[in-house]
């Protein structure tokens, strides 16, 4: 497949909303149906042809339903006692996760609720998760197909505090990144992956709101000594700001104690870590800047490779190595090994490193691999 619409592996579920139903007709083959009330579609269905289609919470006739799983579909019906909503169509927003928030007590966020009870390990949690992130994973290709836009990847540390000035220089590299047309997708965590989303957010505005918004959230650096606190700091700032420009954040619940951050539009989150981190990485065709992190940044740099080398979502993109960390400090044997990989699989030209926002920026753009849309410069709002 080629242009800006990435797969999460190569038979990713088919989301088809409530109009697209009739659209289809008799084919629904493969689709995934969610929460479309059937007696409502003007459809034959004994002509339907459902093979290996899901209709998830679908309110629906005994006799239809007959009818359907004779066809080859799966009928999923409402899961009780689940404190989530497994059946998604769509990406979380802002204003659903933060639903029920009191102010300095980030505990009270529907985020958070749902964060509390999912590690439990009943039957029914546990099918409850798998359905959701599911859902999530089609919502997301459904996302990335309207928006028609090359995403990019920024990735680093969660623990970077937000007066720190690599903080400063990535929230710097989104905004531009944003203006310039790409979606800029992030961990969606605190730290640097705030900082991107930040930056984003603040394409819109002129560029001293950047400033302004460092000085308001620098009075909170880090999330640990004051949740609370940490969290209404971003508040304000929203507030001061309410038109942000789109961007990505792909989370995940098993970071129990952080928050999601504030300032992604769109939020993908996740059950389970393994397909989250995945998935961030293969719908990045446009390429990943890494910042300065820790052993999960290391994870998702040759999980990252690993995608290059076995051209696994039909597109080898850009690595870009942001920060003299990179270069001559502490993490130059990740460096070399990732170069030496990229060599001998025939990529090398793919991986750099380079001192800053500026080479980081330049670089994604020249290396744009040829099956990816271009950006078009023009700022998406929410």
């Amino acid at each position: 497949m080629t242009g800006s619409v990435p797969v999460l592996h190569p038979q990713h579920p088919v989301l088809v909303a409530a109009p697209d139903v009739q659209a289809r007709g008799t084919d629904l083959r493969g689709a995934l149906i969610v929460g479309v009330d059937l007696g409502e579609v003007d459809l034959v269905w004994e002509q339907v042809d459902a093979t290996d289609a899901v209709f998830a919470r679908c309110p629906m006739s005994d006799a239809t339903e007959r009818m359907l799983r004779d066809a080859g579909a799966t009928i999923l019906h409402r899961l009780e006692g689940i404190e989530f909503e497994p059946f998604r169509t769509t990406l979380y927003s802002y204003a659903e996760l933060s639903a029920g928030y009191v102010e300095g007590r980030p505990e009270t966020a529907l985020d958070a609720r749902i964060g509390a009870v999912s590690t439990r390990m009943g039957p029914a949690d546990v099918l409850a998760r798998g359905i959701h992130d599911v859902c999530i994973e089609a919502a997301l290709m459904r996302f990335l197909d309207e928006a028609g836009a090359p995403v990019v990847g920024i990735m680093g540390s969660h623990i970077t505090p937000r007066g720190d000035s690599d903080y400063r220089e990535v929230a710097t590299l989104a905004r531009r990144f944003t203006r310039d047309g790409f979606i800029v997708a992030t961990g969606g965590g605190p730290g640097l992956m705030e900082a991107a989303n930040l930056g984003a957010w603040l394409a819109p505005a002129d560029d001293g709101a950047l400033d302004e918004a460092f000085e308001i959230l620098s009075t909170v650096p880090s999330y640990e000594p004051d949740p609370g606190a940490y969290v209404d700091r971003a508040i304000e700032v929203r507030q001061r700001w309410p038109q942000g420009a789109t961007s990505l954040g792909v989370p995940t619940w098993i970071y129990v104690d952080e928050p999601f951050n504030q300032f992604a539009t769109h939020i993908a989150k996740y059950f389970q870590n393994s397909i989250r981190e995945n998935g961030l990485l293969a719908i990045a065709h446009a390429g990943i800047v890494y910042t300065p992190g820790g052993s999960g940044t290391l994870q998702e740099l040759f999980t990252d490779a690993a995608q290059n080398e076995y051209t696994l979502y039909d597109v080898r993109s850009p690595m870009i190595l942001m920060g003299a960390e990179y270069r001559s400090g502490r993490l130059t044997d990740a460096t070399a090994a990732l170069q030496k990989l990229a060599e001998r699989g025939g990529w090398g030209r793919l991986v750099r490193v380079v001192d800053d926002a500026d080479g980081a920026f330049e670089s994604i753009r020249e290396l744009l691999p040829s099956e990816v849309m271009p950006p078009r410069p023009a700022l998406r709002r929410r």
